[in-house]
């Protein structure tokens, strides 16, 4: 998997797992893992631009991994009026746009073209037919689906800001089929058709129109959102790509990595969520939702799998948004007595939800060493479609949170601390937010589950950049309700300044625009001892002064 850019590589690192940052002779430096429920080693690289950077780290990926396929995955200018943001463009065949003859008469073109291969043709043009396709991909807005074209793409070393430049023109005249252009895609195909039997695939968002307003889109969030389409489309691709022939052995002293086959599995009615997009739970059917972060993961700790995932009843195809939060553990071997069973873990998670009144349990199934819970996800009242989460809500570094979803954002956080106030009463604890954790529905937020409220606390748990330093560090203080409390500041620093907490960061200093109760909250929810921090209750208060002084705040230009 090669990028050219930082938000295009992060778009597809956060669907890999177990990974490891290996070094080539040359200094370039990939990143190998897996994508969960694939039997595919993946190395990732972000090439940066020009198709003869591209090529060259193409190459020697290739070399070093002996690659079965290589996947370009990232960003594109648009060339067709039809061909909106967001969509993905895959490229049926990839012209090199400069090659040609000046001559008195003028430009005479002589394109260098790649072709897609037909195996990899027939898996697209496979996907494409496949309607469920789209609502894998999380959209910004979930009322647009983002469309697939399988067109040709041009690539070249320029940058093209202006549909009245002499390029842009010159790709019309030449080029007309095209839809797409980039940077990059050229140059890894070239060095792809150098080895012969890899497979090549540039697998293209849309993020710009090629005209002036790029930046003002780039701006907008459009990178990031093209990148995840592309992202999304490739893994979809990926889960059907199968080896030519037998697993590739390891060179001496050196991992088999780069999409090179892994040991069969074999298919059951539970193993491997991101390869069935249908998952049967007794007479229940759900279709399976690709998302952000950890809204489609399967992870395994010793003999026990946890899945997880959104998903639509299949039952209920005909009417819109019958949508749940779809959780799966299963337990590989019989655990000893002393030993805390997840799978029963998971079961008393059902009972919470029924005397706090929600979620809504939709269902609960325990058959031989599986279980799974099936709890009510809320649906876009306008779009029909899953309503979305707070990761949708939170902003990038270095843009902060606009006035206007800040409120939404400290709205939902307030609602959800109301919830855990009560969870705290009964002595649990949630210990596992996150942004995908909060749906923040336009009627009210809510939580997607319990958490870690079942389960026994326990050093290290709920690693990543919202873990609480009693989580991190097992201090006297054991993870409980003050962890919550944390997690929330953790989430409301995210959306002050574009990143969550890291330690050993120099404390929050509010803008202006942030009112003073808001950064009191903040401060006080983020203290490294527990003990000083306030209950949920306590900063559920300073998050609704700060909704109201929010309202106050003159709307930004």
């Amino acid at each position: 998997m090669l990028t050219a850019l930082q938000v295009e590589y992060e778009a597809v690192r956060r669907h890999l797992t177990d990974v490891e940052e290996i070094e080539l002779p040359h200094g370039t430096r990939l990143e190998v893992g897996v994508v969960p429920g694939l039997d595919w080693q993946v190395a990732l690289a972000e090439t940066g631009p020009t198709n003869t950077r591209a090529a060259l780290v193409a190459q020697s990926a290739i070399e070093r991994f002996d690659a079965e396929a290589v996947f370009f995955v990232g960003v594109a200018g648009s060339l067709k009026d039809d061909v909106q943001l967001g969509d993905v463009v895959v490229a049926s065949k990839i012209y090199g746009y400069q090659g040609g003859r000046e001559s008195p008469n003028g430009f005479s073109a002589r394109p260098a073209l790649v072709e897609t291969s037909h195996r990899v043709d027939q898996l697209v043009r496979s996907a494409r037919r496949d309607e469920p396709w789209a609502h894998l991909v999380p959209a910004p807005d979930p009322a647009v689906r983002p469309g697939l074209h399988f067109e040709p793409i041009a690539a070249g070393d320029v940058l093209i800001g202006s549909r009245d430049s002499e390029t842009f023109h010159r790709i019309r005249r030449h080029y007309n089929d095209a839809v797409a252009v980039d940077m990059e895609s050229h140059g890894v195909a070239q060095a792809a058709r150098m080895h012969g039997a890899v497979e090549m695939l540039a697998i293209r968002g849309i993020s710009d129109f090629a005209d002036p307003d790029k930046a003002t889109a780039d701006a907008k969030g459009s990178q990031r959102t093209a990148s995840r389409h592309a992202a999304a489309f490739a893994l979809r691709i990926l889960r059907d790509l199968r080896p030519t022939g037998p697993a590739r052995r390891e060179r001496p002293g050196h991992p088999a990595v780069l999409l090179v086959s892994g040991p069969g599995r074999e298919d059951t009615d539970t193993a491997g969520w991101e390869k069935r997009p249908v998952v049967a739970v007794g007479d229940q059917e759900y279709l399976l939702y690709e998302g952000p972060e950890d809204l489609l993961r399967e992870t395994r700790d010793g003999d026990v799998v946890r899945r997880q995932a959104v998903a639509r009843r299949t039952s209920d195809r005909g009417s819109r948004g019958s949508y749940v939060w779809l959780r799966q553990v299963e337990r590989g071997r019989p655990l000893p007595e002393a030993e805390p069973d997840p799978l029963a873990a998971l079961e008393r998670e059902a009972g919470l939800c029924e005397r706090h009144g929600g979620p809504g349990v939709v269902q609960v199934s325990r058959r031989g060493n599986t279980t799974t819970l099936a709890l009510a996800w809320p649906a876009d009242r306008t779009s029909g479609r899953p309503s979305e989460t707070l990761y949708d809500l939170l902003p990038a570094a270095p843009v902060r949170t606009d006035p206007l979803r800040l409120l939404t954002i400290v709205q939902s956080l307030a609602a959800v601390a109301q919830f855990l106030g009560a969870l705290h009463d009964e002595g649990l604890s949630h210990r596992a937010l996150r942004p995908t954790a909060v749906i923040a529905n336009r009627q009210r937020a809510s939580l997607r589950d319990f958490g870690l409220a079942t389960a026994a606390p326990r050093r290290g748990e709920h690693p990543g950049p919202y873990q609480a330093p009693e989580q991190r560090h097992g201090s006297v203080t054991r993870p409980g309700p003050a962890t919550d409390v944390y997690q929330l500041g953790a989430l409301l620093r995210h959306a002050l300044t574009g990143r969550p907490p890291t330690p050993g960061m120099p404390p929050f200093r509010p803008p202006g625009a942030v009112p003073d109760s808001l950064a009191r909250a903040l401060s006080g929810a983020l203290r490294q001892d527990p003990a000083a921090r306030p209950d949920a209750r306590g900063l559920r208060r300073h998050l609704l002064a700060a909704t109201r002084e929010l309202r106050s705040f003159p709307p930004q230009r």
